[in-house]
């Protein structure tokens, strides 16, 4: 199947243009949603002065919204939609079938609902692939014949002719409530970043209840804190990152390791999973704003494969793009320094360290730091070496990197990540 990803001029020209240092500074978009943080987000009974269920009814004209889940958060939709209806008649109708990496199928599925419902009002209520789902089946309701895979991010999207979206998340780590991309995935095994000219798939509104995230259990708490801290160190390390996302990428990361360990030991402790449903959001700006990594891409075609959650698999590939990127950059001192992990005498040892905290830090929470300890056997990532090797490249988070590795470079990474190994950067493929 052909997707835009393997356009040439895309490829050749897009990336290094996007990351130009003077075009960079020539126009800086900061993209973000209306954002309401809070234990009283769904007050059935109204306040004093208009909060965030008044703000968001304005945009239902109709009195029509559509709630697009998945069969774990929908428990929460009585809860979201009971102020709308009591305060505002507003009716609904619940979509329950999100996938996990929303494949295309139900994608298609749930803008089919949509379209024969017409609200004007969207909630994405869920995970990641809630949200994505939501927003690629949006697009598909406002343009039924659009076809993602060959969507040019080139294109404007021309949404809100018809609704508009507010996204719930129920976990902590996509921050795809404040980001204008919707990864879908294809029979092939292809995870595909949908996007447009403009990032219009960043929701109107983002609602960040705390309450809707206590009780994950503690893999899927470490997995998605896993991406926002990959989310939070991508959003760093970005050639085309600013100070004002540096800032916020660095709180981030400071806020992950502090909280993450609280949450991943006690499901029930609201005060960490606060946190970390604001450090995913945090994380999701510069990466919304600045693009993602090398990880991304590598983690993204071993993810999308073998199925292995997202965060797992792009936070297991930080280290080596942080080894990589440190042939161009040492934007990495930094968050030495943040970390507490400098050392003054050299930089290749400060190096030596981060990626020691960052690995420490994920076994803490029993987080894999090779492929083979996540079920992939070494037979399998051969026998798919060559698809593994093709594909890599094709994914946007590849060509918006510091610069383009070549094939030996990627097999060199991946059969160093089966063994959790790390890259010799003195060897003769690295030189």
């Amino acid at each position: 199947m052909s997707y835009w990803t393997h356009e040439y001029l895309l490829k050749t020209w897009g990336g290094p243009m996007v990351q130009a240092e003077f075009l960079r500074d020539v126009m800086k978009p900061f993209f973000v949603p209306r954002v309401f943080s809070g234990f009283n987000l769904f007050l059935d009974e109204p306040q004093l002065l208009p909060d965030a269920v008044d703000l968001i009814a304005r945009e239902c004209k109709s009195k029509r919204a559509f709630i697009v889940t998945d069969e774990y958060a929908v428990r929460f939709a009585s809860k979201v939609m009971s102020p709308y209806k009591k305060r505002h008649g507003i009716s609904f109708e619940t979509w329950a079938k999100a996938q996990p990496d929303a494949p295309i199928d139900t994608v298609k599925d749930c803008a089919e609902h949509i379209k024969r419902f017409k609200p004007d009002l969207i909630f994405a209520l869920g995970g990641g692939s809630a949200m994505d789902t939501a927003k690629a089946a949006w697009l598909l309701y406002e343009h039924p014949d659009v076809k993602l895979e060959i969507l040019s991010p080139l294109v404007p999207l021309n949404l809100r002719n018809k609704a508009k979206l507010a996204a719930i998340p129920t976990t902590s780590g996509t921050g795809s409530e404040v980001s204008g991309v919707a990864v879908i995935s294809f029979p092939d095994g292809v995870k595909l970043p949908v996007a447009g000219a403009l990032p219009e798939f960043v929701p109107d509104f983002a609602l960040l209840d705390p309450t809707l995230t206590v009780g994950m259990p503690p893999e899927l708490t470490a997995g998605t804190g896993a991406d926002a801290l990959a989310h939070a160190i991508d959003g760093f390390m970005a050639p085309k990152s600013d100070e004002i996302n540096q800032a916020i990428a660095q709180k981030t990361i400071e806020m992950i390791f502090k909280w993450l360990p609280r949450a991943y030991a006690d499901g029930s402790d609201i005060m960490p999973r606060m946190k970390m449903q604001q450090a995913a959001m945090m994380a999701g700006i510069p990466l919304a704003n600045d693009g993602s990594g090398i990880s991304h891409a590598l983690g993204h075609t071993i993810g999308g494969l073998f199925h292995i959650h997202h965060g797992v698999m792009v936070l297991l590939f930080i280290t080596y793009e942080l080894q990589v990127y440190s042939k161009v950059t040492d934007r990495y001192l930094e968050l030495c320094d943040m970390l507490g992990v400098r050392d003054k005498d050299s930089d290749e040892k400060s190096l030596a360290n981060l990626i020691e905290k960052i690995r420490n830090f994920m076994k803490s929470l029993n987080l894999p730091i090779g492929l083979k300890d996540t079920g992939v056997t070494m037979d399998d990532l051969e026998k798919n070496m060559d698809m593994i090797l093709e594909q890599t490249p094709t994914d946007p988070g590849f060509y918006f990197g510091w610069y383009d590795l070549n094939q030996d470079q990627l097999k060199d990474i991946f059969l160093s990540a089966y063994e959790g190994k790390l890259l010799d950067m003195q060897s003769e493929i690295w030189s």
